[in-house]
């Protein structure tokens, strides 16, 4: 039997630079999160979370296209698998974190540096560690308001055809407004 057992997944999803790990801090207003409903305004945030006694939640605020990771074929010396790298961070959380986890991270929709698009990036992802659910929160309109274009739907029709995966999308003009929503994948009461 595996060391961990993993529940879910949330992929926050936009362009560079459009707010989603200010979508992703918002979270912290769910008072879980041990801040009180405060949302950490520290550039690093820690990466690991307690939800209860056996379920831990490891979040990053970087998407692996921005951190020039990799899914396959390693592209040069320097680079970090995203898939080996999200499965050490949580074999080293899993004794005194419990066994049971949660994962949150930003994704950009398409290739970029070494890494995959959206589509490819989840299908990896569930196919290696199979989430109970995995949810994917596109953001449109944008940080800035800007709309998604007709060029992510084709995305979003793969990302459908993936077992386990939800798709929704998440007006992120407001920095603080969605926490509670997007915390609410990780509610298991």
């Amino acid at each position: 039997m595996a060391a961990h057992y993993f529940e879910r997944a949330l992929f926050i999803v936009g362009e560079q630079n459009s707010g989603k790990s200010t979508q992703l801090r918002s979270m912290f207003r769910d008072a879980r999160l041990g801040t009180d409903g405060v949302i950490p305004s520290a550039a690093n945030l820690r990466e690991m979370y307690r939800l209860s006694n056996e379920r831990s939640l490891y979040i990053r605020l970087s998407s692996p296209h921005e951190r020039k990771e990799y899914i396959g074929r390693r592209p040069n010396e320097g680079a970090d698998n995203f898939l080996d790298k999200t499965a050490e961070k949580i074999a080293a959380g899993t004794p005194h974190a419990g066994k049971r986890w949660n994962f949150a991270c930003p994704l950009q929709p398409h290739s970029a540096n070494y890494m995959p698009n959206v589509v490819e990036t989840v299908r990896a992802f569930v196919g290696r560690f199979d989430p109970e659910r995995t949810r994917v929160l596109f953001l449109s309109p944008d940080r800035h308001g800007d709309l998604l274009q007709g060029g992510h739907l084709p995305l979003v029709d793969s990302l459908r055809l993936i077992p386990s995966v939800e798709v929704a999308w998440v007006d992120a003009r407001e920095r603080t407004l969605n926490g509670l929503l997007i915390a609410d994948v990780f509610e298991f009461t």
